[in-house]
């Protein structure tokens, strides 16, 4: 398993994908998981600016082993026009995720938010519908379609049980789901609830928590055994289910709070913080 780092946390620094991927390259990674929100978000970005983005990847050898797309909290509200809109979004954000040489996509937000006035199933409903027809829409040009497990109430997929029945329901070989350790650890879900999910597992992220709140803070300064939750992912074979698929099995560094709207002033400090924790927590997971 190799080290990747995702570039929200320079995103919440408010600092754009282009100063994300030049620190990716300065600290040696290889791997990233691009935050397709912010100043990173394709449907705004200019033609000069994803060009640039592709020339800093390419010169710099690195790999977009997964694209967030995390303006999906409308992924299945109620009205059609807001959904068509996050269908729109997750289309351009796979298609510059094709440019930067990926091939892994995240709906966040545990798959789209039940809404006030909408029953839970009919929420349900949307987003197998809306995440059904994205994924169908990347089968053809082999795209992995993954969903994020959400902590709280309010996320559709908030834990491990519906995360396997939305893989199961939606029904298409490329829907895998995510595997976020501080998520599980806020759902007190331990590392054996990952049985469920061990043939379709092929990604990680490395995120904190102080065991509550959803904190995506430097890693190592909350509650999460990352050891354990790495562990247990490799002893039920991540890393044959990514060798079977022609994909790097990553571990993604994941920080900043875009749930919370919170900033971080030095995106680099928090980056080099953790990485010191994780030479010593994870010394087997290298970049």
């Amino acid at each position: 398993m190799k080290l990747a780092l995702n570039t929200l946390v320079y995103e919440v620094g408010n600092k754009g994908p282009e100063e994300s991927l030049r620190s990716a390259a300065k600290y040696g990674f290889k791997y990233i998981e691009y935050a397709g929100i912010r100043k990173g978000n394709p449907q705004t970005m200019t033609a000069a600016q994803k060009r640039e983005a592709i020339r800093i990847v390419k010169d710099n050898d690195i790999h977009s082993t997964q694209m967030l797309l995390v303006a999906t909290k409308d992924t299945a509200h109620p009205d059609k026009k807001k959904r068509d809109a996050v269908f729109d979004y997750m289309k351009t954000c796979a298609e510059f995720q094709m440019e930067l040489g990926g091939r892994q996509l995240l709906v966040c937000w545990g798959g789209g938010l039940y809404e006030l006035g909408v029953t839970p199933e009919q929420s349900w409903l949307y987003m197998l519908e809306n995440v059904g027809r994205f994924a169908d829409w990347c089968l053809d040009k082999n795209l992995f379609v993954g969903i994020e497990l959400d902590p709280h109430v309010y996320f559709i997929c908030n834990n491990t049980y519906k995360l396997a029945k939305a893989v199961e329901d939606i029904g298409l070989p490329n829907v895998y789901p995510n595997i976020d350790v501080g998520h599980l650890v806020i759902t007190r879900e331990e590392p054996e609830q990952l049985e469920k999910l061990k043939s379709r597992m092929i990604h990680v992220h490395l995120s904190e928590t102080e065991s509550f709140a959803h904190t995506n803070s430097i890693l190592g300064t909350g509650a999460v055994p990352f050891r354990q939750y790495v562990d247990k992912c490799i002893e039920l074979g991540i890393e044959e289910n990514c060798a079977k698929l022609g994909e790097p099995c990553v571990a993604g560094i994941e920080m900043g709070s875009e749930a919370s709207g919170g900033f971080v002033e030095n995106p680099d400090f928090w980056v080099e913080e953790s990485l010191k924790f994780l030479e010593k927590e994870l010394p087997h997971v290298t970049r």
